[in-house]
């Protein structure tokens, strides 16, 4: 139902996930993002918010993200209808499909970036999503790679559905949030880049951006 990266910038630490579905308001339930610590998406047939939280508290502790995987699977009855992954701050990813989850359901990881899905429309669309993603980021930042991914994914076919609902996190250590959603669109993504485009071009709001307190700054104003 769903299709989503998490990406990491090792010279920065900074994390990124972006997610779309067919269905609305996917922003308050598949992607987590702890910043310094890790990102998460869960999604599937049946969704566990519970699963992500309690793996990024996990890495936050210590622990390694394979054998934070292999437990909350374990421990999970529901686990065949859930689709879960979660990347540390070093770019190391683990995750799991659950054999109930809806054709074509898989997961692709690699060194600072992992790409899933499930109920897509054909087996191309993760290929597509993880190659327009590498190319992206050679020239443009996080967040508008993350988006042409996306739009790469929704082109190829995306949720054999449709695409109704799209969000995007990107966060730094010490940083500011980048926290976009769209909860219901028929053209969620296009809204999401639109959104993106305004955000940039909006010189009051970044004007506002750049008094805001970080890590670095802390008594800006």
């Amino acid at each position: 139902m769903t299709y989503s990266l998490i990406a990491f910038d090792k010279p920065s630490g900074t994390f990124g996930v972006a997610c779309a579905t067919g269905g609305p308001a996917l922003g308050g339930f598949v992607p987590h993002l702890l910043p310094g610590v890790g990102a998460a998406i869960t999604q599937g047939f049946s969704t566990n918010v519970f699963s992500a939280e309690q793996g990024l508290d996990r890495l936050a502790k210590g622990e390694k993200v394979a054998d934070i995987i292999s437990s909350l699977q374990q421990q999970d009855k529901g686990a065949a209808w859930r689709q879960l992954a979660l990347m540390d701050r070093y770019g190391v990813a683990a995750g799991w499909t659950g054999d109930e989850n809806v054709p074509v359901a898989e997961m692709r990881i690699g060194d600072g970036l992992l790409v899933a899905g499930n109920m897509l429309a054909n087996r191309e669309v993760l290929p597509v999503m993880e190659a327009t993603y590498l190319k992206a980021r050679q020239r443009v930042d996080m967040a508008t790679a993350l988006i042409a991914a996306l739009s790469a994914a929704q082109e190829q076919g995306g949720d054999h559905r449709g695409t109704l609902s799209a969000a995007l996190k990107v966060r730094a250590p010490g940083g500011l949030p980048y926290d976009l959603r769209i909860d219901y669109a028929t053209s969620a993504i296009t809204a999401l880049s639109e959104l993106h485009q305004r955000i940039q071009q909006d010189s009051d709001f970044q004007a506002f951006l750049s008094r805001l307190p970080t890590a670095d700054y802390p008594h800006r104003y």
